[in-house]
């Protein structure tokens, strides 16, 4: 049965394009078949969907997307998410009650697919069961702070500083001219916040360097930060097939 890594991500997402075509390549010699689907969040709306969750708490999922051959929730071997927002068209001139119904409902089994998928998933739900991650300033500051990392005074709803560094996390990875360091306190403030992913963001001023924001959906820009992400991903093993 071929495996399968979904890229999930908006059609102006360069980076998610670069991080899958990284994948592409690093899975491509593997003995077993892997193919890497990039999909639009507005086309899993389209996608006919059998999500069912059994007496013992197990889901499963049959997905069968627009052009594509039906995929087993155990042919999943990694999702990434980079949903923003979950468009449902075909509910476009619906009256707004309608629409509103329908986009919560379709919400709502993204997720369950979502989590029923695990660890398998980049971002993984077991932080927080939303959709579109988020990190408020407080949780993160903690938690850099315990870290060992200087973390710069900042107002609650204020905007981030400029920041002229940054030490991205993936997995185990840490990348970045920051990353030898400062990576090993990145690393564990990240897992101390439960995500597999995030960026950490500097601003060094002469001799003193200190951590003006986190965010869980980096630009993904630079290869070496692609790469890492890719390799995260392409670490991930296959979901048992009963799962």
């Amino acid at each position: 049965m071929t495996e399968v890594v979904l890229v999930l991500a908006h059609d102006s997402d360069d980076g998610a394009a670069s991080v899958a075509a990284s994948v592409r390549s690093m899975l491509s010699p593997a003995a077993a078949p892997v193919e890497v689907w990039s999909v639009r969040p507005e086309t899993l709306s389209l996608a006919a969907w059998s999500h069912s969750v059994d007496d013992h708490g197990r889901a499963r999922t049959r997905l069968a997307l627009p052009g594509r051959p039906l995929l087993e929730s155990g042919q999943i071997r990694a999702i990434f998410n980079r949903i923003q927002h979950l468009p449902v068209p075909q509910f476009s001139y619906a009256n707004v009650q309608d629409r509103d119904y329908a986009a919560s409902e379709f919400q709502a089994l993204v997720l369950s697919w979502l989590a029923a998928s695990g660890e398998r998933v980049v971002h993984t739900l077991r932080s927080q069961a939303w959709l579109t991650q988020s990190l408020p300033l407080l949780h993160w500051a903690a938690s850099a702070t315990r870290s060992g990392l200087a973390v710069a005074a900042r107002d609650v709803g204020a905007a981030a500083q400029p920041w002229d560094a940054t030490v991205l996390v993936a997995g185990t990875h840490t990348t970045g001219i920051l990353a030898r360091r400062l990576g090993a306190a990145c690393l564990s403030a990240a897992q101390a916040l439960g995500f597999t992913l995030l960026e950490f963001r500097f601003a060094r001023r002469g001799d003193v360097t200190e951590l003006v924001d986190v965010s869980p959906y980096p630009d993904l820009t630079d290869m070496e930060d692609i790469d890492a992400v890719a390799r995260c991903i392409a670490d991930l093993t296959p979901m048992d097939a009963d799962a």
